[in-house]
């Protein structure tokens, strides 16, 4: 129901429970007390009042059994008094319940009524705002609005509604004719009805149904109205309850170590992977773009890289060259020869560049699409009970970060340890070839280098394995916070859920910037480490001063791009 114009004006604090009832990824506990200090008796009382009692009683850890996300392992008559209790624990000013009790069974409804939302319940001094379709509350009810077509239609106590013969009057008759009744609220309706001026078309109806149910087989699984079978709808507590414990049986087959989950724990942390990258995972990448295609793209890079090795070499050659000038004119036939050799060479690094790319573009493009089926495949084939130990932001967390980091990351990764292996190769080769006495140094230099690898790669695995596990749970407080928004406003606890999700973010941050500053420790090594390599090459540049000047300004000049 929207405002269409004027003023809507509340005086104090309020609790609101919608129709389908938001259950937060907690405790049944946190999820009654939302935030507020935990007092017993008043605990107790609600516990009570709405018919948890029997449920916490089932549980295996009573009220400190989690749940899962959403509620999905409790009915909707359990998620929908877990929320009342919510409410009515709140001890707010103004109550909006928006039909809380069509969830639930019609003697549980009753209970719930009378303990907790009736003129004896312990609401009976806050305003209360039910929205039914149940009409056997009504004449508890102080005042009635009826709503037809999305506008109020009619307004006033009960007995009032009926004495005017109205469509509140046609909606009491029509839900009687057409509804499934129980034959106690039947009865209950005909005796509220006995003195009213609906009395005599009550009883007609009443007479009606009584004929109808007598028909009706011993069984009782089935009855037959108007010639048609309708199986009998009801929500059991106890049948939750079994589903529950099977569904925690089912999951232990889910986990892959022998540790007992704490007892009424449900869901359990992410726990981020230790050690290496195993083999296996780079061999199944490998696979996804196709070994031949990568073989052949590695080909191209050496290619690519022996092209730019030969034109460099081919400059100093051509520069060396004293016969380009022969008596101040130049030799047009050799310098049309070094152009022309220069030219090949050129359009061969440009080919095997540009062969290259489209190759490796085309295979981790097909690799993320086969990685991503198999994924989505996979998941979509897991039995329930993983989704019930299992936060959705957990499983977005897969299908956003890592499949992103397929996507992106690990082709760059892969593309740029295929270019500078080869580049870092040739820059070696090329400066022994011009000095010799450099080879001194390439088996010192490269353990250093071996060492830093190692230990940077070690630290950064991990952390970046942390960064991923805790962004997950800034997905799920995400999508719990959106889908209970309307919820979470009415009892104002907008700045509770930004501050969590502000820690979950934080946490999150708290691995990600170590991550940076483990990326500038490695800069700093590997320039240091370039600039020793630098040095050597110059310094045997200059002892061994035979060599040609062309290949030596070359030495050099690869050097200064490690």
């Amino acid at each position: 129901m929207y405002k269409l114009s004027g003023k809507v004006n509340t005086d104090g604090s309020i609790a609101y429970a919608s129709q389908q009832a938001w259950i937060q990824n907690a405790t049944l506990k946190d999820n009654i007390l939302f935030g507020r200090p935990y007092n017993k008796t008043e605990y107790e009382k609600v516990v009570d009042a709405c018919a948890l009692r029997a449920d916490f009683s089932m549980l295996p850890a009573g009220d400190q059994t989690e749940i899962g996300e959403k509620g999905i392992n409790l009915s909707g008559g359990q998620k929908q008094r877990i929320s009342l209790a919510r409410a009515v624990y709140s001890n707010a000013d103004i109550y909006l319940l928006d039909d809380p009790l069509s969830a639930v069974d019609s003697h549980v409804g009753k209970h719930i009524f009378e303990n907790v939302i009736g003129p004896k319940g312990l609401l009976k001094d806050k305003t209360r705002i039910l929205v039914t379709h149940s009409i056997t509350y009504l004449p508890q009810t102080d005042k009635v609005i009826v709503l037809k077509d999305g506008v109020v239609s009619e307004s006033g106590t009960y007995l009032e509604l009926l004495d005017r013969k109205g469509a509140f009057s046609e909606f009491l008759l029509q839900h009687l004719n057409e509804e499934i009744v129980d034959d106690e609220d039947l009865e209950e309706i005909t005796d509220q009805l006995e003195s009213t001026p609906l009395g005599e078309e009550v009883r007609r109806i009443s007479r009606s149904k009584l004929r109808v149910s007598e028909s009706i087989s011993e069984s009782g699984s089935e009855r037959i109205i108007n010639g048609s079978y309708q199986r009998q709808m009801s929500i059991a507590s106890q049948n939750s309850m079994r589903s529950l414990k099977k569904m925690t049986k089912s999951t232990e087959l889910l986990k892959q170590d022998t540790t007992k989950v704490k007892e009424g724990k449900l869901i359990e942390a992410e726990k981020a992977e230790t050690g290496s990258v195993k083999w296996e995972v780079y061999k199944h990448y490998i696979s996804s773009i196709g070994v031949w295609l990568m073989l052949f793209v590695v080909l191209l890079n050496i290619t690519y890289q022996a092209f730019s090795v030969g034109s460099n070499v081919w400059v100093g050659v051509w520069a060396d060259d004293n016969d380009t000038l022969i008596n101040g004119t130049v030799n047009t036939a050799k310098r049309d020869m070094y152009l022309a050799i220069y030219g090949v060479l050129g359009i061969g690094q440009a080919l095997a560049t540009m062969l290259s790319n489209l190759l490796f573009a085309k295979g981790t493009i097909d690799a993320a699409v086969k990685i991503h089926r198999q994924l989505l495949h996979n998941v979509m084939r897991l039995p329930c009970a993983f989704f019930d130990i299992t936060p959705v932001g957990r499983i977005l967390g897969r299908f956003s970060q890592d499949i992103n980091g397929v996507d992106m990351r690990l082709p760059n990764a892969f593309q740029m340890l295929m270019s500078t292996l080869v580049r870092v190769i040739s820059t070696i080769f090329v400066i022994s070839y011009t000095s010799p006495l450099f080879i001194a140094v390439v088996v010192p230099v490269g353990i250093v280098y071996i060492g830093i690898q190692r230990i940077y790669v070690a630290s950064s695995r991990q952390l970046m394995r942390l960064t991923s596990v805790t962004a997950s749970p800034i997905y799920s407080h995400f999508g719990e916070t959106l889908s209970g928004a309307q919820t979470i406003r009415s009892y104002k606890k907008q700045d509770d859920f930004i501050e969590d999700s502000e820690r979950k973010v934080d946490v999150n941050q708290s691995c990600q910037y170590p991550t940076i500053i483990s990326s500038r420790w490695l800069a700093v090594r590997l320039e240091t480490i370039g600039n020793l390599i630098i040095f050597f090459a110059a310094l045997f540049a200059v002892i061994e001063r035979d060599g040609e000047p062309a290949l030596v300004g070359l030495s050099v000049s690869y050097a200064l791009q490690v």
